[in-house]
């Protein structure tokens, strides 16, 4: 309410992304196994929130099915890869099926907004998950379903490794390079005139159609981009676990990741990366001895209070922030 986050101009995208990219390699080639397993959970989740950046941060929708979207993919690229449809094939088709998932499930909700919005994104993500994810010849029933290793050429790009191997550099360094090129496309998207119609949207919906902005339409392209985002995102969180069940698509799950986007700064690139960073399992909680779980969540819930009182723009914001007043301070004392 009031008035929404800051999205800032991308600036730099390609030297951001060769040094983000070239350190998480190194790190992916010389760290030890935890440090690989928080790297992988760290981009996984990272490219999740990816897609509440470009719905919520970008057109101010707001969405409690980014999880759903993951979970549709996730099983539709395990059935589509045991019918014999090669990598990356299926991980694409199975985030297209989230497409058209996330349109059916956006068309009735471009005519809310606000609050109204998110509880109709919430019983859409219920419905999913009552129709598609409860569904056992889907999803594999309770016990969840096997997910084939991607394969590339003959070349192994799974996970599995035996003792201090795992996880595998090569299914790392593939996490790294999908992180990379969404975040580039998503980067690419904010400069364009595209990313000014979404952000026009965010601001007045009446004053952009007065400018000729098609609001509808600019609101189903974003759910189509943040439903096929969130779907790579959870073909990524299945290769990385090997065997999941639908319990870790539920709706709850959705709010988790909302609130972590929100609080590393939810309308920038910079702000999903940090949520990536503050997932369970990622690499705050390995820097904090593996521990995370509970207290983290604690932590960061009083965090997020902080922030949103404080800092809307999330952490990611506060930190801009400071390097604005600084400078400002600077260039007066030299000036």
């Amino acid at each position: 309410e009031g008035r929404f986050p800051t999205s800032p101009h991308p600036r730099r995208v390609a030297l951001w992304t060769v040094i983000l990219l070239g350190a998480s390699a190194i790190g992916m080639l010389t760290l030890s196994s935890s440090w690989r397993s928080a790297l992988i959970v760290t981009s996984t989740f990272a490219l999740i929130s990816l897609s509440v950046v470009l719905l919520t941060g970008y057109v101010g929708q707001i969405s409690l099915m980014p999880m759903a979207m993951a979970g549709i993919a996730a099983f539709a690229m395990i059935r589509l890869t045991n019918a014999g449809v090669p990598f990356p094939l299926a991980p694409l088709l199975a985030a297209g099926m989230s497409v058209l998932v996330g349109l059916v499930a956006g068309v009735p909700a471009v005519r809310v907004r606000g609050m109204n919005l998110a509880i109709a994104t919430l019983a859409a993500a219920v419905a999913i998950e009552e129709l598609f994810l409860k569904w056992d010849g889907f999803t594999g029933g309770p016990a969840g379903s096997r997910v084939p290793p991607p394969e590339l050429g003959g070349i192994d790009l799974g996970v599995a490794a035996v003792g201090a191997d795992f996880p595998r550099v090569a299914f790392g360094v593939l996490a790294l390079l999908t992180l990379g090129g969404v975040a580039v496309l998503a980067a690419n998207v904010r400069r364009s005139r595209s990313g000014l119609r979404w952000l026009s949207v965010r601001a007045n919906e009446r004053a952009a159609a007065s400018a000729g902005v098609d609001v509808r339409l600019t609101k189903l392209q974003a759910f189509a981009a943040s439903s096929f985002v969130a779907g790579l995102g959870g073909c990524l969180y299945a290769y990385g676990n090997q065997n999941i069940s639908a319990d870790s698509f539920v709706v709850f799950n959705s709010l988790a990741l909302l609130a972590t986007t929100y609080l590393g700064g939810i309308a920038s690139i910079a702000g999903a990366l940090v949520a990536g960073v503050l997932a369970d399992g990622g690499l705050l909680s390995q820097a904090s001895g593996g521990g995370g779980g509970e207290l983290q969540f604690a932590i960061q819930g009083l965090v997020l209070i902080a922030v949103a009182a404080l800092y809307p723009e999330g952490l990611t914001g506060a930190v801009y922030s400071l390097r604005r007043r600084v400078t400002a301070r600077f260039v007066r004392r030299n000036g």
